[in-house]
């Protein structure tokens, strides 16, 4: 016999152990995942399969929160139809009629500064009657409606309205005038004849007082820019059948000045 065969062939090769320790390691693998396969895949198939896609759902949730805009849409809308049919209709009734309204009655005043037709406009000055009394009389009733100074044409014009009558006499025979004094030195300058006006009548007087009283109401339009300056006293005389009265309007004694062709009332 050779010398291998003098020793006896041992059954078991010098790595079985290695080997078989890694079969048994693999075993265990197998086993584990075996039932990792089994635990995770076959129990816990819907938590593996949706919890990775778990960032899948947050889509979900926008799409679910798209119901919140289309009531945000609605509410929009119905807001907005409403509003604007409102005040559309109301601005334009209010701005059409109101603007136009108020255009047509602006110039309608304007006109009313039309100057005074020259015919009705008194520039010159008559005398003092002779018979004219030094005092005045409390026989003569009068009223003064109105006094101003109109800008007729670039010249003053002083506008005088009111009443005045002898007690006891017929305004219809009757004749007025109104006097002008210069306050500074005191002497009456003359008299302007006044127009009666009897559509002006709206007093009542007593039946003794005198009759045809409506012809005692009057208006005088005159043209003092040609007086020279100074200080005017106003006061009212009338006459009646050869008799004169005459009496300032008030205790106040109007009057007014004249300076450069200008007329400015004081009293």
């Amino acid at each position: 016999m050779s010398r291998g065969y003098k020793r006896r062939r041992s059954i078991f090769r010098a790595d079985a152990g290695r080997a078989f320790l890694r079969f048994l390691i693999g075993m265990v693998l197998l086993v584990a995942l075996c039932a990792l396969f089994y635990i995770f895949v076959l129990q816990g198939k819907i938590n593996i399969e949706f919890a990775p896609k778990t960032p899948t759902q947050e889509p979900v949730q926008t799409v679910a929160a798209e119901p919140t805009p289309q009531p945000s849409v609605e509410a929009t809308a119905a807001p907005t139809a409403s509003p604007t049919s409102a005040p559309t209709a109301e601005p334009t009734a209010v701005s059409t009629i109101e603007p136009t309204a108020e255009a047509t009655a602006a110039p309608t005043p304007e006109p009313t500064n039309t100057p005074i037709p020259s015919e009705e406009v008194a520039d010159s000055m008559e005398s003092v009657p002779e018979n004219l009394p030094e005092n005045t009389s409390d026989n003569l009733k009068l009223g003064l409606k109105e006094l101003k100074v109109v800008d007729n044409a670039g010249k003053s014009v002083i506008v005088v309205r009111g009443y005045a009558y002898i007690e006891g006499a017929d305004a219809a025979q009757s004749q007025g005038y109104i006097l002008l004094t210069d306050a500074a030195s005191g002497e009456m300058l003359g008299r302007y004849p006044v127009t009666p006006r009897p559509e002006d009548a709206d007093l009542a007087f007593e039946a003794t007082s005198g009759s045809n009283l409506d012809q005692a109401f009057f208006q005088l339009n005159v043209d003092v820019s040609s007086l020279y300056d100074g200080i005017y006293l106003i006061s009212m005389a009338v006459e009646n059948n050869g008799t004169s009265a005459w009496n300032y309007f008030d205790d106040s004694m109007f009057h007014f000045y004249v300076m450069q062709g200008v007329a400015v009332l004081s009293e």
